[in-house]
């Protein structure tokens, strides 16, 4: 389900345009924000900065120290495909700066780690439909 999402999404979105990785990236954080609850304690807060660093509160210092700490809460098993691992994947893809030319790469890494992390896939529809319209 999450491949079909993705590739809807990058049929109608230009991910190489400035203005729509924002919108990319904004879906991401809406995205996570909606299972909240169903992250590990570790990432719960990745939502909130990540929401904030868009809004224009957080800095980039702030994003930055809270992928660092995700990193290293699975150091030594960061490719495992244990559930956790990859919840805290997919906190750290919303983490991910936008403008480094790999946006379409983060945005199906954030789809594949969702789906094989078990998070909830009425959620992610719900985010992508209130985006895009899709």
């Amino acid at each position: 389900m999450s491949t079909k999402l993705f590739a809807t999404i990058s049929v109608v979105v230009d991910l190489d345009d400035p203005a729509e990785q924002f919108l990319a990236q904004r879906f991401m954080i809406e995205a996570l924000g909606r299972v909240t609850q169903q992250l590990p304690e570790i990432a719960r807060s990745a939502a909130a900065i990540a929401n904030r660093f868009i809004t224009g509160v957080a800095g980039a210092e702030e994003v930055i120290g809270e992928r660092v700490h995700l990193w290293q809460a699975i150091e030594g098993r960061d490719q495992s495909s244990e559930p956790e691992v990859l919840k805290i994947r997919t906190a750290i893809c919303v983490l991910h700066p936008m403008d480094m030319g790999a946006t379409a790469d983060t945005l199906e890494l954030f789809f594949a780690f969702w789906q094989r992390g078990g998070l909830g896939l009425p959620e992610l529809e719900a985010a992508v439909k209130n985006k895009f319209g899709i």
